[in-house]
């Protein structure tokens, strides 16, 4: 263009099996024990636990509770890693709103034609499936996180950078001074970051599931108001301030107003992703 996303022993070290283990063990202690000293010794006719009822007792132990922010942060530390080992750096280009796909595709074909398909890697508009709430039915649907502009991985030169500016619908790249800036790899990592827990709701093409419906999800308290400013809690925004301009109380949504490389762009969010500011 995440941070938030977002873990994933063995008592037998030699590998040998737990009930090999045991016979030895037994054995060696019917050479050093008198049979008065067997007799007397606590539990001895005691039967060795079964490796399946062990097996069954450690699954019941409750798994540890893992931090959300810290699951975040690992997953988004990894994320960039796998960025890195990428060719080439990230561009944002600006473009016209509601283009953006026609923008990947066109620049995808220039660079073909044009011959710097080896000079542009990828094309990529970022997006974010999200869960809504209709009709008794959830949904999950696909918006776009940054309307308005497009993630380019490629080598800068003049003539990329040429194709890049003259493909229609481009209407710049985002830089200072008119110089294209890289964005920085943490950064990209924050958008195009897999959500695994959106994802398992349902399918990318937005099936349906229907539930049954609930009266707290047909009407959600909201203690908002348009205009009002609040703080982004989660996601790729985390901790950036933003104006809410319109609330869906019964989706439990809000559109607000982000200041994203010096231009108000539009963002949809759930009502527990964002608090009021103080």
């Amino acid at each position: 263009m995440n941070d938030g996303n977002n873990i994933f022993s063995d008592a037998g070290g030699d590998g040998a099996p737990a009930g090999s283990m045991g016979e030895a063990l037994i054995e060696a202690a019917s050479e050093a024990y008198t049979p008065q000293q067997e007799a007397e010794a606590p539990g001895a006719a005691d039967p060795a636990p079964e490796p399946a009822a062990a097996e069954a007792d450690a699954a019941a132990e409750p798994a540890e509770e893992v931090d959300p922010e810290q699951e975040y942060r690992r997953r988004l530390r990894e994320f960039s890693r796998e960025l890195k080992r990428r060719k080439g750096d990230w561009y944002i280009i600006q473009c016209y709103s509601g283009y953006e796909n026609k923008v990947k595709t066109n620049l995808e074909m220039r660079a073909q034609t044009m011959g710097v398909d080896e000079q542009i890697h990828e094309v990529v508009v970022p997006i974010e499936e999200v869960e809504e709430l209709k009709d008794g039915k959830r949904k999950i649907v696909k918006r776009k996180l940054l309307p308005g502009y497009v993630l380019v991985r490629m080598e800068l030169d003049d003539p990329s950078w040429s194709v890049v500016r003259d493909t229609p619908g481009v209407t710049s790249f985002v830089g200072s001074e008119g110089q294209p800036t890289q964005v920085k790899i943490r950064e990209v990592a924050k958008f195009l970051m897999p959500k695994e827990t959106v994802a398992a709701a349902g399918d990318a093409e937005g099936t349906a599931v229907a539930v049954a419906p609930k009266a707290e999800e047909t009407q959600v308290k909201v203690d908002y108001e348009v205009g009002e400013s609040v703080t982004i809690l989660s996601g790729p925004f985390a901790s950036v301030a933003a104006t809410i301009s319109d609330i869906d109380p019964a989706a439990g949504r809000i559109k607000a107003l982000v200041s994203i490389f010096g231009r108000e762009t539009p963002v949809e969010l759930g009502l527990d992703e964002v608090e009021k500011l103080d």
